[in-house]
């Protein structure tokens, strides 16, 4: 609960400072807030995943489970739900403090042109999702919480920009890629090989590393 606490009064505090950013135009779409205030929510997703793939690896975190009896793959698939779950209730609560965010901008004189907020928010659950697995992959790869951790923030921060350098030829395997084409900023194809790469390797390589490593 305070982990949630912590995340919420930080989303807020996102949708507080969107505030200035929406007014300057005089106009805005609920869209808009939405987006912005759910970015940090997509990097809080990243670390969710990590944790829920590799918290627990050298220690062994599987070792109860096979001893009832539970598969190694549904314990795989277990970890991947509650994943799953942690990474919706942020959605949730950055969904909230976008609600906050539009009624603080319309109250203090911002004009709201449109409260269309289905697309957003589809784009806002794929973009948080995508992380995650990316992260989960990773961490169930390692398993180990502190280089899963390492891992997502060089993946991001360095290898994802460093490579935006090096040419048009590495949007097929940019991370960002994916999110660009969930946002619909990026073009499908480079997206889709993006996410074999970054999301569908790590996960199916976790899979695989959780099914032979000793408990």
């Amino acid at each position: 609960m305070i982990g949630y606490g912590a995340i919420l009064l930080f989303v807020v505090l996102c949708a507080i400072s969107s505030v200035p950013l929406v007014l300057r135009n005089g106009s805005f779409d609920a869209g808009e807030v939405i987006i912005t205030v759910s970015l940090p929510g997509a990097l809080v997703s990243a670390v969710i995943g990590a944790v829920c793939g590799g918290g627990d690896g050298r220690a062994g975190g599987e070792r109860d489970g096979i001893l009832t009896g539970l598969p190694r793959g549904a314990i795989y698939g277990a970890r991947a739900a509650a994943c799953a779950c942690l990474v919706a209730g942020v959605v949730l609560l950055s969904l909230v403090a976008a609600a906050v965010g539009v009624v603080a901008a319309v109250s203090l004189g911002g004009h709201l042109n449109s409260a269309s907020i289905g697309t957003p928010i589809g784009q806002v659950a794929a973009l948080t999702l995508s992380s995650a697995a990316m992260a989960f992959g990773i961490g169930a790869s390692v398993r180990s919480l502190p280089l899963a951790l390492v891992s997502v923030v060089l993946i991001v921060l360095v290898a994802d920009v460093a490579l935006s350098f090096a040419g048009e030829w590495t949007e097929w395997i940019r991370f960002s890629a994916v999110q660009g084409g969930v946002l619909g900023e990026s073009r499908v194809l480079p997206a889709v090989t993006s996410g074999l790469v970054w999301i569908a390797v790590p996960c199916v390589g976790g899979y695989l590393r959780t099914r032979t490593v000793e408990a």
